[in-house]
């Protein structure tokens, strides 16, 4: 493999991933304020209501003793730091999945679209150089911009526990096995059904839908983390993330084989 070309490829693409404010803004702001927006809306609300300390009750049954043990006695408290440390964590898999999903449709069938993708078509590397260097822009910079989402989650977070006179949780175990490993695995899905579809749909429009696959399992995450149906501390995420790890690899294997110069080429 050319790693020279393959880097030429993504330094093009963040080149124009910078240049494009209509793709950049969109990508870094909606995810940010769907991670955001909670743990503000906890702060605004300065109390948990009694609804949600018992909605949150299947979840405090399952907490093992020693996590059990490091909760405020208070039920108001004690939902605070349930759903900020755990029932909102899946939520925070919407920044990397979104991030890499809309930047690789952009990088592919929005720039067939926009014609500016024949001229590298045409270039002196193979399908897999260009695959790869079409990709490390989304990853990486899914990558980047999660791992900045959740230093931003984390200082609100601390604030609202603050606010409820509770002690930082953050940084913890289970956001760094959420951070470092399974948001990297998820923008690797991502990227995997980006490259699955782009022989499939003509219109950057039509590719940005394929996110709404991810996101319906990530809000079911969410129900059944708050309805206690699973767990996820830091060994159920670092098996979770192994298993999209799993998926991604061999996704991103299956849909490479499909990625080919001739196909892109071809818009109807």
């Amino acid at each position: 493999m050319n790693r020279t070309a393959v880097l030429a490829i993504a330094g093009r693409d963040l080149r124009i991933v910078a240049r494009s404010r209509a793709v950049l803004i969109p990508t870094i702001a909606v995810p940010m304020v769907l991670l955001l927006t909670p743990p503000l809306t906890l702060l605004a609300a300065r109390t948990a209501p009694d609804s949600l300390v018992s909605a949150l009750f299947p979840l405090l049954t399952r907490l093992p003793v020693e996590m059990f043990d490091r909760l405020p006695n208070e039920p108001a408290r004690q939902a605070v730091v349930l759903l900020l440390v755990y029932v909102f964590a899946p939520l925070y898999l919407l920044v990397p999945v979104m991030v890499a999903s809309v930047t690789a449709a952009d990088s592919v069938v929005g720039e067939r679209e926009r014609g500016t993708l024949e001229g590298l078509l045409d270039s002196p590397t193979t399908d897999r150089e260009l695959l790869i260097g079409k990709l490390l822009v989304p990853w990486g910079l899914a990558t980047v911009v999660s791992a900045l989402g959740a230093v931003a989650y984390g200082a609100v977070a601390d604030l609202v526990l603050s606010q409820y006179g509770l002690p930082p949780s953050f940084p913890n175990v289970e956001w760094a096995v959420l951070v470092g490993w399974v948001a990297p695995a998820a923008a690797a899905i991502g990227l995997g059904l980006i490259v699955a579809a782009a022989n499939r749909v003509k219109t950057f429009h039509e590719a940005s839908q394929i996110i709404g696959i991810i996101v319906l399992p990530i809000v079911a995450l969410v129900v059944a983390q708050a309805a206690g149906v699973v767990l996820f501390d830091a060994a159920v995420l670092a098996l979770f993330g192994t298993v999209l790890w799993m998926v991604a690899l061999l996704l991103l294997r299956v849909s490479a084989r499909s990625f080919r110069r001739d196909r892109l080429l071809t818009r109807d």
